[in-house]
């Protein structure tokens, strides 16, 4: 809601669990009054002959009715955001080969680099158009 600043009045200070705070009296047209809090001695949020938008949050406290005030917040959600570009096919298929070639070599070791490569083409093929490997050498050929 938007209010006219009447006046603003310090209202000592008090430690709490989250630090030390200035509590502040800000008096409104209409003769609303509102405590705001601040975690420093001088506030610049509610100056007297000024309009501003501010939140409420009302509270009983020992029997009295407390107007929590604070000013409303200006953050806007929105302005520009990253979409990551969709990757081309070849650019996949990159991506597909290197992942094959990284489990190939986690099966076979660093040593036998013709095998690593036949398991990852295979990896590839079954990733890419659903080619199942044959296994037709009693278990030698591929380790599934």
């Amino acid at each position: 809601m938007k209010k006219l600043v009447k006046s603003v009045k310090s209202d000592g200070s008090f430690e709490s669990q989250y630090g030390h705070f200035y509590k502040w009296l800000v008096e409104f047209e209409n003769n609303y009054v509102g405590e705001y809090l601040s975690k420093t001695e001088t506030q610049n949020k509610f100056i007297e002959g000024q309009e501003v938008e501010i939140e409420v949050t009302t509270r009983e406290y020992n029997g009295t009715t407390i107007n929590k005030i604070k000013p409303a917040s200006t953050f806007q959600q929105g302005g520009k955001s990253f979409t990551a570009a969709p990757k081309d096919n070849k650019t996949q298929e990159y991506i597909i080969k290197q992942n094959a070639l990284t489990n190939a070599c986690n099966i076979v070791g660093e040593a036998d680099i013709p095998k690593i490569i036949e398991i990852a083409d295979a990896f590839k093929e079954y990733v890419l158009n659903d080619v199942k490997p044959n296994n037709d050498s009693n278990g030698k050929d591929l380790p599934f």
